[in-house]
C-alpha cells in the first residue's frame, strides 16, 4: 500500500502567490491615480491667493514710497541746518576779513609813515658828522672817573665767586665812551680801594693800568655792603679835593641793591656836592648802572633791592647831573 505525504495548505508557495497578488493590486491602484477627467481636486483657492499677492505687492510699494518720502524729509532738514551753519560761518568770515582788511590798511599806513621816518633818519645820520660819542645822557666832559662798585654776593658768579663778567664789560664800555679821561679809581661800596696799595689818590688812565685794574676788579675778594653811600662818601673825601681847576669829576655807581635810608642819603649828597651859585652846576656828576640780579628786577612797587636801587639812583642821577642805566641782563 502506497503512503501519501500530507498536504500543507499554508506552504511557502501559497505565501508567495498571496504576496504577488497584493503587489499587483497595489500597483494597479497607484497607476489609476490622476487618470480621471478632473484628477484630484485642490482645496486651495487660487484667485484668493493671487489677490493676496497683489495686496502684498501694493503694500510693499506703499512702504517703499513712504520710506523714500521720510528719507527725503530728513535729508532736506539736515540740508537746511547745514545751509544755515554755512551761512553763519560765511558771515563771520566776512566780518573777520573786513577787520583784517582795516587792520592791514592801518598797518600799511603806519609802515609807510615809518619808512618815511626811517629814510629821513638815515638821511640825517649820513649828514651828521660824529665821532666817539658817549652813550646818550652820560656826562662827556669828565676827566677824572671813579667807579663805586657793589661787590656783595649777589654781584658775583656763584660758581667762580668772581664778579659777573658783565660788570667788567660795562666798566670797559663806559671808559671807552669817554673821550678824555686823565685819571681813574675803583672803590667798593664799603669805601675800600680795590687796587690794593693805590689808595686815596687818582691813578693815570693808561692802557696797561686799565687792563690791570679790570683784572683786579674781576677777582676782587672782599664782599662789600649793598649800600653805595660809604663808597661815595669816601670818593668825595679823598678824590674830590685833588681835582684841578678846569677838570671835572664823575662817579659811576655800579650795583643791584640799596639797603640804606633814602632821604638821609639824598640830604648828605646835597651837602657834599653843592651847586655853584653862578653856573648852577655841581662839581661832581653822579651816574649809576643797575644790574638785574634778583627775581622780577626793577618791578615797580616790588619790595626788593633792585627796585630800591633803581629808585634812589634815579633821584640821585637827576639831582647830580648824571644818568641811570638799567641793564636787562648781566
Amino acid at each position: 500500500m502506497i503512503k501519501r505525504r500530507p498536504i500543507e495548505v499554508f506552504s511557502l508557495s501559497f505565501l508567495d502567490c498571496l504576496c504577488c497578488g497584493f503587489g499587483a493590486i497595489l500597483l494597479l491602484f497607484i497607476l489609476s491615480i490622476g487618470s480621471g477627467k478632473a484628477g484630484v481636486e485642490s482645496e486651495i483657492d487660487v484667485p484668493a491667493l493671487q489677490a493676496m499677492r497683489r495686496q502684498l505687492a501694493q503694500l510693499e510699494a506703499d512702504i517703499a514710497h513712504k520710506a523714500a518720502q521720510l528719507d527725503a524729509s530728513i535729508n532736506r532738514e539736515q540740508t537746511e541746518q547745514a545751509q544755515q551753519r554755512i551761512q553763519s560761518m560765511v558771515q563771520e568770515l566776512a566780518s573777520t576779513l573786513a577787520n583784517l582788511q582795516q587792520e592791514y590798511d592801518s598797518q600799511q599806513a603806519n609802515l609807510s609813515a615809518s619808512q618815511q621816518a626811517a629814510a629821513e633818519a638815515n638821511r640825517l645820520l649820513k649828514s651828521f658828522k660824529h665821532e666817539n660819542l658817549p652813550p646818550i645822557g652820560l656826562p662827556a666832559e669828565a676827566t677824572h672817573v671813579a667807579f663805586i662798585i657793589d661787590t656783595s654776593g649777589s654781584m658775583r658768579n656763584h660758581i667762580t665767586k668772581q664778579l659777573h663778567y658783565g660788570v667788567i664789560e660795562q666798566i670797559t664800555e663806559l671808559l671807552d665812551s669817554l673821550p678824555e679821561v686823565k685819571s681813574i679809581q675803583f672803590i667798593d661800596t664799603s669805601g675800600n680801594y680795590m687796587l690794593g696799595g693805590h689808595k686815596r689818590y687818582w691813578l693815570p688812565d693808561t692802557h696797561g693800568l686799565r687792563q690791570q685794574a679790570l683784572r683786579s676788579v674781576l677777582n676782587y675778594p672782599i664782599l662789600s655792603v649793598s649800600d653805595p653811600e660809604p663808597g661815595i662818601r669816601q670818593a668825595f673825601r679823598d678824590l674830590k679835593p685833588a681835582i684841578a681847576a678846569g677838570d671835572s669829576m664823575s662817579l659811576y655807581v655800579i650795583g643791584d641793591d640799596f639797603r640804606g635810608s633814602t632821604q638821609s642819603f639824598l640830604l648828605k649828597l646835597d651837602r657834599l656836592n653843592r651847586r655853584d651859585p653862578k653856573s648852577g652846576k655841581r662839581s661832581v656828576s653822579i651816574s649809576a648802572v643797575g644790574f638785574p640780579t634778583l627775581i622780577n628786577p626793577f618791578q615797580i612797587g616790588a619790595p626788593q633791592g633792585n627796585t630800591r636801587f633803581a629808585n634812589i639812583m634815579r633821584e640821585i642821577a637827576e639831582a647830580h647831573d648824571g644818568v641811570l642805566i638799567l641793564k636787562p641782563r648781566l
